[in-house]
């Protein structure tokens, strides 16, 4: 294995395991909380990570297998790439939490299992991101080695939003919503 994946699989490890941490210790009732000004309760952030690293992998696997330049999960347009995403998470939303933490650990597997395997001239393939454009409305081109650069820095972001969303007092309607979803069942 090339030194620079071992470090980026090390820190994207490291980044993991605080998440993981963090997650251990939420309340079940706290997967329905969301921040203010954020789109997504805790549970949306965690399907988003449990299903988010296969387009990483799709990505990689897409180079390894020749393309010198390739779209991040293969989606060529801000709507693909969102429709893709949204899609993905809609394939676990019924999941409970215990099967979402394990579809994170399975889905994390793959994607090291894929970079493991790089090779130097794979890291200088280009990788586009859509929507990701420059100040004239040009794709920006990464290298795949910057973008596995941001990777393990993808689990730190949603790691902020969910402790955001801890320390934020519950919206009376959602505890209602809940509360009333509980006796339900």
């Amino acid at each position: 294995m090339l030194p620079e994946v071992r470090v980026l699989i090390e820190r994207a490890a490291a980044r993991r395991f605080a998440l993981d941490g963090l997650l251990d210790a939420i309340p079940g009732d706290y997967w329905a909380r969301s921040a203010p000004g954020d789109a997504w309760p805790v549970r949306s952030h965690v399907e988003h990570l449990a299903t988010i690293e296969s387009l990483v992998t799709e990505t990689v696997a897409a180079v390894i297998q020749g393309e010198r330049e390739a779209w991040a999960g293969g989606a060529g347009s801000v709507d693909a790439l969102t429709e893709r995403r949204a899609l993905l998470m809609a394939a676990v939303a019924g999941a409970s939490q215990e099967e979402l933490r394990a579809s994170m650990v399975h889905s994390r597997a793959v994607l090291v299992a894929s970079v493991e395997t790089l090779e130097p001239i794979h890291l200088e393939a280009v990788v586009l991101v859509a929507g990701v454009v420059n100040s004239w409305g040009q794709p920006v081109l990464f290298s795949l080695r910057e973008y596995l650069l941001a990777w393990p820095d993808h689990d730190t972001s949603h790691d902020a939003a969910i402790r955001r969303a801890m320390e934020s007092p519950p919206d009376l309607s959602t505890a209602a919503l809940v509360q009333r979803a509980q006796r339900r069942r």
